[in-house]
């Protein structure tokens, strides 16, 4: 394995790392690239994430542009093979450093980024991202941090071609303290970011899980025919559910604890919910997911 890895550092430093990028067709002018359901690490390079786009008439509208310079070509090159169209704008959902780095290709390429105000505030040139950390250098290759053209700050209404681009934030902290969703009015389809996981656990280290289940019901709202997370390859209008579940039941039995007066140092031994236990990640995100969420909750009857 040490042999494999050695290997494929000196061919991704002379030719880039290959990700093999192949989009599915979601609805007549949508398509997304599907993550892996892993951590980010060097044998995926980081393609752990969602990355979707939009055709129309005057050129492409990218949802989340990845997680390096050279996945962004490569999924550029596959743009090019359904229309030799210009990338106009990408949208950024969330400053989590998977779904954006890929915005400095698309910037060379002309391209306005757009996204949301925690962007601006946590992303600085220069900064060493997770990515970088964990890649090393020569996967990370041309990737560079980039500002936004445009910030969003609650809403944002974009049209290009016949397309109607209705870009919001739902709740001031979810899965983030920026989430961003975009929704597409005539095809009804909404792009949910990672205020929606599937086939795999979410993570709350830096959100809310009331926060979470407030955009969940917002979202569902929208009777959306197809909705699009940030990870996970579930798209139609039930893509909701198993996640509303998991976060519904760890509130639940974690307020139960809370009540019988067990504590943080015990409360991942009461809370295991084995029914979430085949799901992806499991092993690595459920304790801290209880943690994070014990402590908000505990803070919120504190308050009350």
């Amino acid at each position: 394995m040490k042999i494999f890895i050695s290997i494929l550092l000196i061919l991704s430093s002379i030719f880039g790392f290959e990700y093999n990028l192949k989009p599915k067709k979601i609805t007549e002018d949508v398509y997304c690239f599907f993550g892996k359901l892993e951590n980010i690490n060097k044998q995926n390079a980081g393609n752990i994430v969602n990355s979707c786009f939009v055709q129309t008439k005057e050129g492409f509208v990218v949802i989340d542009s990845g997680p390096t310079y050279d996945y962004a070509s490569q999924a550029y090159v596959q743009m090019q093979k359904i229309a030799k169209l210009p990338v106009k704008y990408v949208i950024v959902t969330h400053d989590h450093d998977d779904h954006w780095q890929g915005n400095s290709f698309y910037k060379s390429k002309g391209a306005l980024l757009i996204g949301p105000r925690t962007y601006e505030q946590n992303v600085i040139a220069g900064m060493q991202t997770r990515m970088e950390r964990i890649l090393g250098k020569e996967l990370y290759g041309k990737t560079k941090i980039v500002p936004l053209d445009t910030v969003v700050d609650d809403n944002l209404t974009l049209t290009l071609g016949e397309s109607t681009f209705q870009i919001k934030q739902l709740t001031n902290i979810a899965h983030t303290k920026g989430d961003l969703i975009v929704y597409l009015k005539e095809q009804n389809v909404l792009f949910a970011g990672d205020l929606v996981f599937n086939e795999r656990l979410t993570s709350l280290r830096d959100g809310s899980i009331i926060g979470s289940l407030e955009a969940l019901k917002k979202i569902d709202a929208y009777h959306a025919k197809v909705i699009i997370g940030g990870h996970g390859s579930k798209v139609d209008a039930n893509t909701t559910v198993t996640l509303k579940r998991y976060l519904s039941q760890m509130k639940k039995e974690i307020l139960e604890a809370q009540d019988n007066d067990i504590g943080m140092e015990e409360i991942n031994k009461k809370v295991t919910m084995p029914n979430f236990a085949e799901m992806k990640l499991y092993n690595v995100l459920h304790k801290r997911n209880v943690l994070d969420a014990y402590k908000e909750l505990e803070m919120m009857e504190d308050d009350e």
